[in-house]
């Protein structure tokens, strides 16, 4: 009897763990090298209201030109925005910036006889949303419908064969995003202002061996599609990558981690204040998303994610929350 009782206690607990595990993403597949494939469906996204902030391809060449390391036959990122669609999101929750753009990306190893296929996609809408904390139905409901316009034509154009789930049993961080905010004396120019600010931004950043990847300016973008976008006098984004860091997991071993980069930075000046918001995803959400264990991979990678608080503290900035659990 009390056997019956120890075996029962175990399934109820294995089952209880499958109970709690949640989608990180869902990557599809195709068997052989499909770069050219991916390139077309880029070129026809403007069909369901997409465009791309950075289209950042073959970057494997660079990181054997840097590293001299060479286990990735093929991977690319390419920022995916629908602006129409994010516009009522951003006024809504300005922090939908962590993932305008979203990215989606395609990667194939070099090693044939261990998998011969490309993969490609991009974090489950759900795992998005709950980084940012959006609770409200409707817009988790309108940011879902937009990414799923997105994934429609991807099956449509790329015709996948196979699929391949990752999830998670270890919740998302209780903050997803790490915040902080910055005073500042208010302009005669606000976009000679944001110039300013990027240019310096920039700068830091390449000392600390960032790259920016991208950069969309929706303030400028509303304004020249005459669209209403006054909740904020300046709002823009940054595409940030750090070689080193990437290649230390893309390159070796964990391909897949590329469905959270680059990281979306995004920046924002509310309405009639002197305040500079900036987010982002931290990178404990690939820890816990992708059941990372080890623990000196995991040291290194918060040491990174670390570094960027640190350099937006230079340019005068105070934390107000950190993305961890």
């Amino acid at each position: 009897m009390k056997l019956n009782k120890i075996i029962l206690a175990f399934i109820m607990l294995v089952g209880l763990a499958q109970a709690e595990a949640k989608l990180t993403a869902e990557l599809w597949g195709n068997e052989g090298n499909k770069r050219v494939e991916l390139d077309q469906l880029i070129k026809k996204i403007d069909t369901v209201g997409y465009s791309t902030v950075a289209a950042n391809k073959d970057i494997q060449v660079h990181y054997y030109n840097k590293f001299k390391e060479s286990t990735l036959e093929m991977i690319s990122f390419f920022g995916m925005v629908n602006i129409e669609a994010l516009r009522p999101l951003l006024l809504k929750n300005p922090d939908f910036g962590a993932y305008a753009p979203y990215n989606f990306f395609g990667y194939k190893i070099l090693d044939k006889a261990k998998d011969d296929n490309t993969w490609y996609g991009h974090l489950a809408p759900n795992t998005m949303l709950d980084i940012i904390g959006e609770k409200d139905p409707e817009t988790r409901k309108a940011f879902t419908e937009m990414v799923g316009s997105f994934d429609e034509l991807v099956k449509k154009e790329m015709k996948p064969t196979k699929s391949k789930k990752y999830e998670h049993t270890k919740p998302l961080p209780k903050n997803g995003l790490t915040k902080l905010v910055k005073k500042f004396e208010k302009p005669d120019d606000m976009e000679e202002f944001v110039e300013d600010f990027v240019m310096d931004h920039d700068g830091r950043f390449s000392k600390h061996n960032f790259i920016i990847a991208g950069f969309i300016d929706f303030k400028f973008e509303y304004s020249d599609m005459d669209l209403e976008f006054d909740k904020y006098d300046a709002y823009w984004v940054s595409l940030l990558c750090h070689f080193e860091f990437s290649n230390s997991i893309f390159n070796r071993g964990v391909p897949e981690a590329g469905m959270f980069a680059p990281c979306s930075v995004y920046f924002y000046v509310p309405k009639g204040t002197n305040e500079l918001h900036v987010g982002y995803a931290s990178v404990d959400n690939w820890i816990n998303a992708l059941n990372f264990t080890d623990e000196e991979r995991i040291k290194y990678m918060r040491a990174i994610d670390d570094e960027v608080v640190e350099t937006f503290k230079e340019m005068g900035f105070e934390v107000v929350q950190i993305g961890r659990d």
